[in-house]
């Protein structure tokens, strides 16, 4: 990137068909990135912090992408070049990597992808929500600190996991599992979930998040084990669990402060939960982030 910024950019070019890159624009204005990029390349973007602004045809299109969210183009007939404006206190991760290059990994791996076929001969753009399990991929990225060897190594095996949470969209799919009657249950479902997201300190009693969403309690807990893979406490705890380990790489809050703000009473079970889903306890989780 030639232009003069005042972002941290760190980029990793991995052979000549894929180009990964981290941008952090830690001041307090808007940060203009500038890069060119062949059109055989597919381009990718997560917004991990803040916002961004892409710039098309010399500033006559504008898009704005808020963190939490992802954005897709493919253009083989037309130059798109990146012009970026990157808002105060925000990232981006970035992955672009030649449409050839893309197609061998799928064809590779025999998935099954409408992507494929559309990205034949057409144009492709796509925006989405990314799933909140890669944010800990784009941290390793972010303090990556190996040999070259190592760091290309590493790299691609990211590049690979990111893709793998992309395209699989599993909970998606599993919203529309045969197992339900129809899709009003699928619906009341999600809905049931939904709730329980935004009530994760303090998850409503079965009986009453059945009531809700007016199903039989036994059709809650049978369709919501069958749909999302779990009981709706064992759902609700992981969520937290996730969450809390989001703030441990995101901010420097002490143990116990993160554990009651997840709605446990006592630390130490937060600290024996945590070591059980993830192998290690919070403290140790913290001294490995460096």
């Amino acid at each position: 990137m030639k232009n003069t910024h005042k972002s941290k950019i760190k980029e990793h070019n991995l052979g000549r068909e894929i180009y990964v890159a981290h941008i952090d624009n830690f001041t307090d204005s808007t940060d203009t990135i500038l890069k060119g990029i062949d059109k055989r390349f597919i381009q990718f973007y997560f917004c991990s912090k803040g916002n961004l602004t892409f710039n098309f045809n010399n500033g006559l299109y504008k898009f704005n992408l808020k963190d939490g969210n992802s954005f897709l183009f493919y253009n083989p007939t037309l130059e798109m070049p990146l012009d970026l404006n990157v808002s105060a206190q925000s990232k981006v991760f970035i992955v672009a990597l030649s449409i050839k290059t893309m197609h061998a990994i799928f064809s590779e791996y025999s998935i099954d992808n409408n992507f494929l076929e559309e990205t034949q001969f057409d144009d492709y753009y796509q925006q989405k929500k990314f799933p909140h399990s890669m944010r800990s991929i784009f941290h390793q990225i972010e303090t990556i600190n190996l040999d070259t060897p190592f760091e290309k190594m590493f790299l691609m095996a990211k590049v690979y996991e990111i893709f793998t949470l992309y395209f699989a969209d599993i909970e998606g799919k599993r919203e529309y599992c045969p197992y339900l009657d129809n899709e009003m249950q699928a619906k009341k479902l999600k809905m049931a979930k939904e709730i329980l997201m935004s009530n994760l300190q303090n998850p409503p009693h079965i009986k009453d998040l059945a009531d809700e969403v007016q199903l039989s309690e036994y059709y809650l807990k049978e369709g919501f084990k069958k749909i999302y893979g779990n009981t709706v406490y064992g759902f609700v705890l992981d969520k937290k669990l996730e969450m809390a380990r989001e703030k441990l790489i995101t901010s420097n809050q002490k143990v116990k402060d993160i554990a009651f703000e997840i709605g446990y009473e006592n630390p130490s079970h937060f600290i024996a939960a945590f070591k059980k889903k993830y192998g290690i306890t919070p403290k140790q989780f913290t001294k490995e982030l460096g």
